[in-house]
């Protein structure tokens, strides 16, 4: 936008008063909360002055104010612009009958009655006259067919018809012609949303936010759609800019309310899930650390039984203790440097992530002679717990072969897998005289 300040008292004194001028008006009017802002208080200053009544009726019906505006306009000398902006002001007020027959006395004093009629037909399908509005577009049928707005209203027609695919095409159609085509746009976005076309419906929406004047119901359904996308950010966004331009909007604020609860609590569950991880992690035997016998005997004298233990000690630490040696204490360095750890680390300091993203060691993996078959065998036949059985499926393990890859300490840091079933499965693979891996 230009940094040059609009000058909205033409509105009230020079401009010259066409549709198309007074919708390029609007665009400036609404490219910002601050231009909106300007706008509202010049238009209630003006209030108070000696103004014209049918641009006063503008003012107030470029801020929505419509009850203000059908005052203003009533007093209007009568003319195709007073008449065609009352019919709109009144469908504003939901009065549409009203609407439709000043609508028909615009065209009377000379607008144009093509344009007219697809206003009519836009009418008629929000009073739930679809005969009505049906007859109207066949009678323009020969100019419409390539008309943007005739397009549209051919789809609204259709979807109020229960013929979704005929309404996307018509819309398709319009935008086509016409790529701004914001009504068309919000239309097609939404029936694209309910038919589960998700990403073809937030592109549509996503290129109506940034309208200057985006239509409430497109910035509402698309933070509707990013919230159900785990996008809560983008979502409160979409929420605050349909507060910021109407402060009392109920239903933006029970949104960006359930929106905000929805982004804390993942936020809270992330943290609970990290906790858990690391706790996990912490929790690992010495003996799943791929240590030789000698080291972690020496450990098991010191009272070190866990990775969470051994962390805690710094590298003097264990080179005090007696018997311990500099050969043991860099392979304790080289197996905890694998996991992205070190000596000394305090857990907070811990990057779990990190720690599942390091390479593991080659599994060692125990198959007796003439066991090679059994690998094959799918693990539903082990008749596992449902507990049991559902963590493997989350670690996609579907044969004997998949599961004997897996350590101990690797099934154990799988959410919801404790010591029990891990106990149940060494169990159920020594019955075929198989084992986990160990890492070295």
């Amino acid at each position: 936008m230009s940094d040059t300040t609009v000058d909205y008292s033409v509105l009230f004194e020079t401009m010259e008063l066409t549709a198309e001028a007074i919708e390029n008006f609007a665009d400036q009017v609404h490219a910002s909360l601050r231009e909106r802002e300007r706008f509202e208080e010049l238009v209630a200053a003006r209030a108070g002055q000696r103004t014209e009544p049918l641009r006063m009726a503008l003012g107030y019906y470029l801020l929505d104010q419509f009850d203000k505006a059908i005052t203003a306009i009533s007093e209007a000398p009568d003319n195709r612009i007073r008449r065609f902006y009352q019919a709109k002001i009144e469908l504003g007020l939901g009065r549409i009958d009203d609407a439709i027959k000043n609508f028909q006395r615009a065209a009377k004093h000379g607008w144009d009655e093509f344009d007219i009629d697809l206003h009519v037909v836009q009418a008629h399908v929000r009073a739930g006259d679809v005969a009505s509005a049906a007859a109207l577009l066949k009678k323009h049928a020969a100019r419409g067919a390539e008309n943007a707005n005739w397009r549209y209203a051919s789809g609204l027609v259709a979807e109020w018809s229960n013929d979704w695919q005929a309404a996307l095409d018509h819309y398709d159609r319009a935008l086509t012609l016409e790529p701004s085509h914001t009504q068309a746009m919000f239309r097609a976005a939404r029936l694209l949303d309910l038919r589960g076309n998700e990403e073809e419906a937030v592109e549509l929406y996503e290129r109506l936010a940034l309208q200057p004047r985006a239509q409430l119901n497109a910035l509402l359904n698309l933070s509707v759609v990013y919230e159900d996308m785990g996008l809560y950010d983008e979502a409160i966004h979409c929420l605050q800019r349909v507060i910021t331009s109407h402060p009392e909007h109920f239903r933006a604020h029970m949104f960006l309310k359930d929106c905000e609860s929805s982004r804390q609590m993942v936020i809270d569950e992330g943290v609970e899930r990290r906790a858990d991880s690391r706790n996990r992690l912490l929790a690992t035997p010495i003996s799943e650390l791929d240590l030789g016998v000698r080291t972690r005997n020496v450990l098991k004298k010191m009272g070190i039984n866990t990775l969470g233990e051994l962390l805690r000690v710094s590298e003097p630490e264990l080179m005090a203790y007696k018997n311990f040696g500099d050969t043991s204490l860099q392979e304790i360095k080289n197996v905890l440097a694998r996991r992205n750890l070190h000596l000394g680390q305090h857990p907070d300091e811990i990057d779990v992530a990190s720690v599942a993203a390091a390479p593991p060691p080659t599994p060692k993996i125990s198959v007796p002679p003439g066991s090679e078959a059994v690998l094959t065998k799918a693990v539903s036949e082990l008749e596992l717990s449902v507990r049991a059985r559902r963590c493997l499926q989350r670690l996609n393990i579907v044969t004997l072969s998949d599961l004997i890859q897996k350590s101990e300490s690797e099934l154990l840091a799988t959410r919801n897998f404790g010591q029990t079933s891990l106990t149940e499965i060494k169990s159920r693979l020594a019955e075929f005289g198989l084992s986990l891996a160990t890492r070295g």
